[in-house]
């Protein structure tokens, strides 16, 4: 399975570089996400399907999605609260920011959508879905965080998660995006699903960007 993981994370990330610096291109400048988006699914799935492993991270019932709607409210009721205000505080001392100007969203039902369907559904699909589940039969789970047994494929999932991001576009800052991964996949396990991770990662996206228009 970690040969397995190894192979389909290799080849998806080289061909997302590919894609990425591509993005001049005509048509892959205009339909680069939706290839993205394609990739990250169909690949898992194609794997799952060959090896015959069910799909156990969608929901399987009414009460799994909607376990999953109020894990996702109950934990950014929690998490971005205070996110915003270390935000706050980290773009007025550490980028020299004067102040905060509120930032308008002109199109929010599209940046919803295009965040959730995307973004976040196909990286959690691979990531938290694909890897951390195949994870979870090689490594026990042995921690006990908040409620929830969690084990390696929880912190190497969101490493791998992470460097990825550096991978295909390097920024310094990728590295900070461990921790709200680390959500993400408490999350997964927590509801038995990726619904709330899923939401979780596009909030923590338009929020993010959001924070950064209301700066610069």
């Amino acid at each position: 399975m970690i040969l397995e993981i190894t192979i389909a994370t290799a080849g998806l990330l080289a061909f997302t570089r590919l894609l990425y610096v591509s993005k001049g291109m005509p048509f892959i400048g205009s339909y680069y996400a939706t290839i993205f988006a394609a990739l990250f699914i169909y690949v898992p799935v194609m794997i799952m399907w060959w090896r015959r492993r069910p799909l156990d991270f969608l929901d399987r019932s009414p009460t799994i999605f909607l376990r999953g709607i109020l894990y996702f409210i109950i934990v950014s009721l929690i998490v971005f609260p205070p996110y915003l205000l270390c935000a706050h505080f980290w773009m007025l001392f550490v980028y020299g920011r004067e102040g905060f100007a509120l930032a308008s969203f002109p199109d929010l039902t599209k940046t919803v959508i295009f965040q959730i369907l995307l973004i976040a559904l196909p990286e959690e699909f691979f990531f938290r879905g694909y890897m951390q589940g195949t994870l979870d039969k090689v490594f026990s789970k042995r921690w006990r965080v908040f409620g929830t047994t969690l084990g390696w494929s929880w912190v190497l999932t969101a490493i791998i998660f992470a460097f990825s991001h550096s991978f295909v576009s390097y920024q310094w800052w990728h590295f900070s995006i461990f921790f709200p991964a680390l959500v993400f996949g408490w999350l997964r396990e927590r509801t038995g699903s990726i619904t709330a991770s899923v939401l979780f990662h596009a909030m923590s996206n338009i929020i993010s960007d959001w924070v950064m228009r209301s700066y610069f």
